[in-house]
């Protein structure tokens, strides 16, 4: 249980920031920041591969789709990057079904939610027959590598948006990290940030028959332990010379 709370600590504690040369510049930490990392580790060296994957896709009641993935890794060598991917092939948004009724609800209040220090997860609909989900998984492997990105994938170079007929998505930092916004016009919108101490995932409709899709996945592959080599006993002998100290 505490290799989930740890994970999910160094997750949120990931930052981009927008005016940086180096946006992945190592940072070191004072006493006090490191007295609130107790107990939350995994031994030096056996993490091989670290990855977050981010998408958000939203389906109108046309079948219109609009939707973007930001996918970044991080290797044994600590060597980044991060790659944007658009969900929708352009010209492949053609209406499938009837056309698009105008929303005309409103979603209001809710500002607090993108203030929240943790993760964050909302819904909220002022239209009928609406559909959708955020979604955080954390994914632990051993002896594995990096999960392939998709093909269409592309370096990042800044700020990338694409659009269609069902809206239009953004990929950015802000606020101390990566964040895919969604607005679907008279439809909705959506909001997705991670790093900065928090994770936010949001789902706002204002139309009717909207399918909103909000999913991020911490990736992480953990180096098989030599033969003979037993890390709980390691683990409980390091533990042991911290109780002096109140630990």
């Amino acid at each position: 249980m505490k290799s989930f709370v740890w994970l999910a600590a160094w997750m949120m504690a990931l930052s981009v920031p927008a005016s940086a040369d180096n946006p992945f510049r190592a940072a070191e930490l004072d006493d006090e920041e490191l007295a609130q990392l107790r107990g939350r580790y995994v031994m030096p060296g056996r993490i091989i591969h670290f990855g977050v994957t981010m998408s958000s896709l939203w389906e109108n009641s046309a079948g219109q789709t609009i939707g973007a993935e930001v996918t970044f890794r991080l290797d044994d060598q600590a060597q980044p990057s991060l790659h944007v991917t658009q969900l929708t092939p352009p010209g492949d948004d053609q209406p499938q079904g009837g056309a698009v009724i105008p929303g005309n609800g409103q979603v209001v209040g809710g500002a607090g939610l993108t203030g929240v220090q943790g993760i964050s997860q909302s819904v909220r609909s002022a239209g009928d027959f609406n559909d959708g989900l955020n979604n955080l998984e954390i994914v632990i492997t051993k002896g594995g590598g990096a999960i392939e990105r998709d093909a269409g994938a592309q370096p990042w170079s800044g700020a990338t948006g694409f659009s269609g007929a069902a809206g239009e998505v953004l990929v950015s930092t802000r606020n101390g990290g990566l964040q895919i916004q969604l607005d679907a016009g008279a439809q909705g919108h959506t909001l997705q940030h991670i790093g900065g101490g928090n994770i936010t995932q949001q789902a706002n409709f204002s139309g009717n028959l909207n399918s909103a899709r909000n999913l991020a996945t911490l990736n992480v592959a953990l180096r098989d332990l030599p033969l003979g080599q037993d890390l709980a006993n390691c683990t409980l002998e390091q533990l042991r010379a911290l109780r002096p100290g109140g630990y």
